[in-house]
């Protein structure tokens, strides 16, 4: 055991085992840095007299997985609108550490930090590094537009977290002034909405399979929100305070069905509220605006493979209109959509990646390039058993828990050397960009920043440069 105190008060965290040598760190779970009232603003934790046991991973937000499981380890062993919390795994509550901060993602509706997927004493075990995961509010209790409720809690929550974070993180053994973030999915679309703040601080950021390309307008919030209302045979935001959780759900749920075709299966979503988020990303990249932090970023080779049963299959003419509506946040026209779709080989789910996926992560990588910021190119290709390098296959590698749920068998790892060998690969380093800000593991070494040219970091059997595979297929998109 041992004893941290932090502003609200003293935790009591756990010895656990974590990493290649088995070494022995502590974890901190569901560590308050933050409390709000339904659709409130986060505010300062209310301070605690006795030590808080700190023994056991905090509550995940408030969600439902039906539909959104599609890989193993996502579901939460409890959720709570009580989930402002952080899961902090140190080497030593003494000295000054690089800290990493995880987001997890899950389509702003589902997920948490304290998921056994995420744990992470390995990450922390091998790097030598404090790990901190940080719960936000998702779904219509962290992304509602409504009047009366303030704009991006989920966002808000976040920056919440980092400042609890800064504020306190020495007291586990960090150094508040070397702080990366990281994130996959939702969690990387979440730092990158994050950065379109130009005054954004961090030591770096590690964004894993982030879109930007779907953030609303204000009055696309705004039409979300009433329809919420209305689905919820609610006058205003009063009453959904009244709702049980269960309640707010059956919403949520009717309201992600009801929107699908006009808004997109992300109706609740970080959006332009001209506050947290002045800019889109992609506006913030169009305009050189990004914060300068320095940046990974790494998709998958197949990130749309996991979902291609639910991609419909339509028409080349339907395919090109929606692709070309898709497009457009992306400056994409109807010659260089067409172009793109017959480079793909007239695949709907590999055109859908790269205008989701592929192009804006180029598009970030070109963004800090120009403005001579430090930026890596990165594609993970270790094939999952039946979905090949899909969305979040990754997810595993880079917090060494293989041996979670059923990761070893979905990602193809079962009597696999070679998978671990990668895992502890990149944990390393993703420690070392964390320490020294830049990303390093063997047989690389330190991995080569991105020149604008066609190559890219492969993480796969090998750490290693290659052409990147994917060039000529995006170059046909412009």
């Amino acid at each position: 055991m041992s004893t941290v105190a932090t502003a609200a008060g003293d935790v009591v965290g756990t010895v656990v085992v974590g990493g290649a040598q088995e070494r022995e760190i502590y974890h901190f779970g569901g560590v308050p840095y933050a409390t709000a009232s339904r659709f409130g603003l986060p505010l300062a934790p209310t301070p605690w007299a006795t030590a808080r046991d700190a023994t056991r991973s905090g509550a995940a937000p408030p969600q439902r997985s039906e539909g959104l499981d599609l890989v193993p380890g996502m579901t939460p062993h409890a959720t709570s609108e009580d989930c402002l919390t952080a899961e902090v795994f140190t080497p030593d509550t003494a000295g000054r550490r690089p800290v990493l901060i995880w987001i997890p993602g899950g389509s702003f509706r589902v997920g948490g930090a304290g998921l056994p997927t995420y744990d992470g004493r390995h990450l922390c075990a091998d790097g030598d590094i404090v790990v901190v995961g940080l719960n936000y509010r998702i779904g219509l209790l962290g992304f509602l537009s409504a009047p009366g409720v303030p704009t991006n809690l989920g966002l808000r929550d976040l920056l919440a977290g980092m400042a609890w974070v800064r504020a306190n993180i020495a007291q586990f053994g960090g150094d508040p002034e070397q702080v990366t973030v990281m994130g996959e999915s939702a969690g990387a679309g979440a730092i990158m909405h994050l950065l379109t703040d130009p005054d954004f601080n961090c030591w770096g950021a590690i964004v894993l399979s982030g879109s930007p390309t779907t953030t609303p307008a204000a009055i696309t919030a705004a039409q979300v929100g009433q329809r919420v209302l209305e689905l919820a045979a609610a006058v205003s935001v009063d009453a959904l305070v009244e709702m049980t959780v269960d309640e707010l759900l059956d919403v949520q749920d009717k309201a992600v069905a009801d929107l699908a075709m006009s808004v997109g299966m992300m109706p609740f979503h970080p959006w332009v509220d001209g506050d947290v988020v002045a800019l889109s990303p992609l506006e913030a990249i169009a305009q050189g605006a990004l914060a300068p932090v320095p940046m990974v970023v790494c998709t998958t080779a197949n990130e749309m493979e996991l979902f291609r049963s639910a991609v419909p299959q339509l028409p080349r003419d339907y395919a090109l209109g929606m692709l070309t509506g898709k497009g457009r946040a992306l400056g994409l026209d109807a010659e260089g959509v067409n172009h793109g779709l017959t480079a793909c080989g007239d695949d709907l789910v590999l055109a859908i990646a790269d205008i989701d996926l592929q192009l804006p992560a180029l598009m970030i990588a070109e963004h800090h390039r120009h403005r001579d910021i430090a930026v890596w190119r990165a594609t993970f290709t270790w094939e999952s058993a039946e979905h090949r390098a899909c969305h979040a296959v990754d997810l595993p590698f880079h917090f060494g828990t293989l041996d979670v749920a059923e990761w070893r068998a979905f990602a193809a790892a079962v009597d696999n050397p070679a998978a671990d060998r990668l895992s502890l690969r990149l944990r390393r380093a993703w420690a070392a960009f964390a320490t020294t800000g830049r990303p390093s593991c063997e047989p690389l070494g330190d991995w080569p920043q991105w020149d604008g040219g066609e190559t890219v970091i492969e993480l796969g059997h090998e750490v290693r440069v290659v052409d990147d595979p994917a060039a000529q297929r995006l170059r046909s998109w412009r």
